[in-house]
């Protein structure tokens, strides 16, 4: 036993550079740790900053397809590198006088067509078909006719670098149907829906009704 202290006393030195070298290691692991812990913070900074991101459906405008409080997944990128296409679903900002929000709407009208609403021919008087191009439009996704064409004057050619956006529930949308949002500026819409996370029930990939994509 006093062989084993002796040995342990005259090589101590030895030991104490090796429990160094593991204090030095386990520093170097933790702050290796550290820096990608940061990283992964950063990443994720970036992608829900500029990629992807997240949005909560408010009120009743796009009814029957989305419903207020459905959780959905935007691809912001999808404007940045492209261009909306109609049928999409996009994520536009509104600022329009006492109002600033982001809306959820319809990309019905690209740049340089022409809107028109007219009255149907064997309807009541006050029911409304969407015209885009002269060419009737067959609306599936709309949740009832429509009974309400805007205050903007038609027939509406859309502005350059512009969209016409409408809720899937004209009777209860606000969209570029007014006179005091009209169409939106490309720089004002923000990304595209592509998936709804909730309710779980509902839990699907948005698909542009019209390309079926």
């Amino acid at each position: 036993m006093t062989k084993i202290r002796a040995l342990m006393k005259k090589h101590q030195g030895f030991f104490r550079i090796i429990r160094k070298g593991q204090n030095n290691m386990a520093k170097k692991r933790k702050f290796q740790w550290l820096i990608e812990l940061l990283l992964l913070i950063i990443l994720i900074f970036a992608v829900r900053t500029f990629i992807f991101g997240t949005v909560t459906v408010k009120g009743s405008s796009m009814e029957p397809n989305f419903h207020h409080g459905d959780f959905v997944m935007v691809n912001k990128l999808a404007y940045h590198i492209g261009t909306p296409q109609r049928g999409d679903i996009a994520i536009c900002w509104l600022n329009s006088g006492n109002r600033e929000e982001y809306i959820i709407k319809r990309v019905i009208g690209l740049p340089g067509d022409e809107i028109d609403f007219k009255i149907k021919e064997d309807g009541w008087d006050w029911e409304y078909e969407l015209y885009i191009n002269g060419k009737k439009q067959e609306e599936s996704y709309v949740k009832e006719p429509n009974y309400q064409a805007g205050t903007v004057e038609y027939p509406f050619i859309v502005p350059e670098n512009c969209y016409f956006v409408m809720g899937d529930n004209r009777n209860a949308s606000t969209d570029s149907r007014e006179a005091s949002i009209g169409a939106i500026e490309k720089s004002h819409m923000k990304g595209k829906v592509f998936f709804r996370l909730y309710p779980f029930d509902s839990m699907t990939m948005v698909k542009n009704i019209e390309k079926g994509r």
